[in-house]
């Protein structure tokens, strides 16, 4: 079985003014099933805004938080401010904006399924790299998601912790950011139909996840202002798989 190996795969675009290569954080997958079409999303990883090849200071200020989606023919942007009644998204297509754009996917090609508790939790304190998908459905069964992301924080308990024994052994993914889409999200383009989130779970059959969503911020001194964090709480049914590529010698 194959896996995204995220740690060597990049989103690199081309432009005139700047080439840019960013790491992949995480992808995911729509499979329209009456349709029999699917199609894959990328997560790239955050950075900051920035000036580029000019006198310091490169930060720009107020400061921002800077991440996109991408697929093979069109991009998201992602502007996450201070406030959040400065944050945008904008979307294009990607022939119309860049030069070119590559999305170098890199795999691992023996990526092995752990089939319960006990192989999580082995390959885990093995040091592994772990790669996790998440398939969510829609209420209506039309649509299908696979959520592929590497594990960055993984808890395990042996079944031999002497502080909390445990029969079998425990596992709890705590990791992101990710794409989660919005089955109820009427956005013109599908690219749009997205939250970014962090996923917990110590099952197999469901998933927590947190969403960004704007949060008040109390203050004395003038009225509340807004910021966009992790703050939103869902629990959903899904179908959860850990996989490991083969050890090393």
């Amino acid at each position: 079985m194959t896996a995204i190996d995220f740690a060597n795969s990049y989103m690199t675009w081309f432009g005139a003014g700047n080439h840019a290569r960013i790491q992949l954080d995480a992808a995911c997958t729509i499979v329209d099933e009456q349709a029999g079409t699917e199609e894959s999303f990328y997560l790239i990883a955050p950075c900051r805004s920035e000036r580029c090849y000019t006198a310091d200071p490169l930060f720009t200020m107020p400061n921002y938080e800077f991440s996109g989606i991408w697929s093979r023919e069109e991009f998201l942007l992602i502007r996450t401010h201070w406030v959040s009644e400065r944050d945008n998204r904008m979307y294009g297509v990607i022939r119309e904006h860049w030069d070119d754009v590559h999305l170098d996917i890199r795999h691992f090609e023996q990526a092995e399924e752990m089939p319960d508790r006990g192989a999580i939790v082995t390959a885990t304190l093995a040091n592994r790299p772990l790669i996790a998908r998440t398939e969510l459905r829609d209420e209506g069964g039309r649509q299908r998601a696979v959520l592929e992301y590497p594990v960055r924080t993984m808890n395990v308990l042996p079944v031999k912790a002497e502080s909390i024994p445990r029969d079998p052994p425990q596992f709890q993914v705590d990791t992101g950011p990710l794409i989660v889409p919005d089955f109820g999200s009427t956005a013109d383009h599908r690219i749009e139909r997205f939250d970014m989130g962090y996923v917990v779970y110590q099952e197999f059959d469901q998933a927590e996840f947190i969403l960004r969503r704007p949060v008040p911020v109390p203050s004395a001194e003038q009225p509340a202002t807004e910021t966009t964090d992790y703050s939103a709480v869902q629990i959903v049914a899904a179908r959860n798989t850990v996989l490991a590529p083969p050890a090393l010698a």
